[in-house]
């Protein structure tokens, strides 16, 4: 094709036709800009191409990692309510009027432990590699919003459960210093603690017994209260998602 050009160049300019060898140069430079600019709005559209697979490939991302906290939040509250059902058990019998102390204390020593569940974990990966390549932005300013607040609570609730978790295992492990309990990893197991147990102070027990069981009721049901606040919000994301990428 150049060369093509070139010959009728050539061919204009041999034959003193200047000025229509300058109508064809110009025409071929309008050709030539013309060229460019279907180039570069190819280029362009294939750029916009990209971006929106990348931001459809984000927002699918953002919605498995919601689905899987929506899992993940449902069976760290089905845990907790179950363990609620047993710590008020517990406190019903230990509030009996005529519980005797050596209920309380086979209750101190054989049923109540001072455990929990750990579990305080969300699904932040996407979220967090938006962030921190600035591909935040390939999501609409409304969604964008969206994603940001709803991590902020995010956050919010897994720093509360820290805090709250750090002083429930404080007073566990302050508990289990105090009165040694029967469980498979016990140092010590059996006839061996009995002189503990029969030299315990009764009122001493009540008092660490009703603070770590209190704290224990009342860290579970603040904890699952966060957590069903924040399911409820991640069902309304997922469903506003599925809603604006049909």
């Amino acid at each position: 094709m150049i060369k093509f050009f070139r010959k009728i160049r050539q061919k204009l300019l041999t034959k003193n036709k200047f000025s229509k060898y300058l109508i064809y140069a110009i025409g071929e430079i309008i050709l030539v800009v013309i060229g460019i600019l279907i180039a570069l709005q190819i280029n362009n559209l294939n750029e916009q191409n990209k971006k929106e697979e990348l931001r459809k490939s984000y927002v699918n991302s953002i919605k498995k990692d919601l689905e899987s906290d929506v899992v993940l939040l449902e069976k760290q509250i089905s845990q907790f309510e179950l363990e609620l059902k047993i710590h008020t058990s517990l406190s019903e019998r230990l509030s009996s009027s005529n519980v005797t102390f050596d209920t309380i204390i086979k209750i101190a020593r054989y049923e109540f432990l001072p455990f929990f569940s750990p579990s305080n974990n969300l699904n932040l990966n996407t979220y967090n590699a938006l962030i921190s390549t600035g591909n935040i932005d390939l999501l609409s300013t409304h969604m964008s919003e969206k994603i940001q607040k709803h991590n902020a609570e995010q956050i919010e609730m897994l720093e509360a459960v820290d805090l709250n978790f750090r002083l429930l295992a404080e007073m566990g492990y302050e508990y289990m210093g105090n009165y040694p309990i029967n469980i498979q990893y016990s140092g010590i197991k059996g006839k061996q603690m009995n002189s503990i147990w029969e030299q315990v102070d009764e009122n001493k027990l009540k008092t660490n017994l009703n603070g770590v069981l209190t704290t224990k009721i009342i860290n579970y049901n603040f904890v699952n209260k966060m957590r069903n606040e924040l399911l409820d919000k991640t069902k309304k994301i997922i469903e506003e998602i599925e809603k604006n990428e049909k």
